[in-house]
């Protein structure tokens, strides 16, 4: 991510070729980001290993693997067609985001997956024994009626959603930024999260 950064990809300032006019291609604004301008995908900058090699010649990178996965990113992302960039993107960074959001999207049958571990070793104070506690959330994304909610989504939002929920409903009364390790925060919302089908596998041995 840091070479595609030092490339200009991620650069959120409007981009002079992205004026409005005549629309450049998506390569044609590659070959504008390596210095290239007047060349094309068929010469110099034919494959990944010449894009790598271009990228460390520019001093964005100086690792060879770097750079090729770089390159390799590069082409996955449709940088190097012949497609117009639509007049919405204005910076390097739309072009980015566009591209990913077309290449990176979810197709019908996939979905994703959150694993949360956690292990805690005890040592009692009488030295005579220690346990391991363990705790393991899976979650995957959901479809209804059409619809698919991420699982990201669901473990990032509706943990949040709830805490905001008790504080409206008054059930935590402590003031200020709290970190969720008090019984006050955490006992109510376990069992918020419980009800909403979140289920935390715990092991104690």
């Amino acid at each position: 991510m840091g070479t595609l950064a030092r490339i200009g990809l991620f650069n959120t300032e409007p981009n002079p070729v992205l004026k409005d006019g005549k629309r450049p291609t998506f390569g044609t604004f590659l070959l504008a980001l390596l210095k290239t301008e007047g060349g094309d995908f068929s010469g110099p900058l034919k494959g990944e290993e010449s894009i790598a090699e271009r990228i460390i010649k520019l001093g964005y990178c100086i690792d060879q693997g770097t750079a090729l996965k770089a390159a390799k990113t590069i082409i996955f992302l449709g940088l190097r067609e012949q497609t117009e960039i639509p007049i919405s993107c204005k910076s390097a960074f739309d072009v980015s985001c566009l591209r990913m959001e077309e290449r990176l999207a979810y197709t019908g049958s996939e979905q994703d997956m959150v694993l949360l571990h956690h292990e805690v070793e005890v040592d009692f104070p009488d030295d005579q024994h220690t346990e391991r506690h363990t705790g393991t959330l899976l979650e995957f994304g959901k479809t209804k009626n059409g619809r698919t909610t991420t699982a990201m989504a669901l473990t990032v939002g509706i943990p949040a959603a709830i805490g905001a929920l008790l504080i409206l409903e008054k059930k935590i009364k402590t003031k200020g930024v709290l970190r969720p390790l008090e019984p006050e925060v955490y006992v109510p919302a376990l069992d918020s999260l419980q009800a909403y089908g979140f289920k935390l596998m715990e092991k104690i041995e």
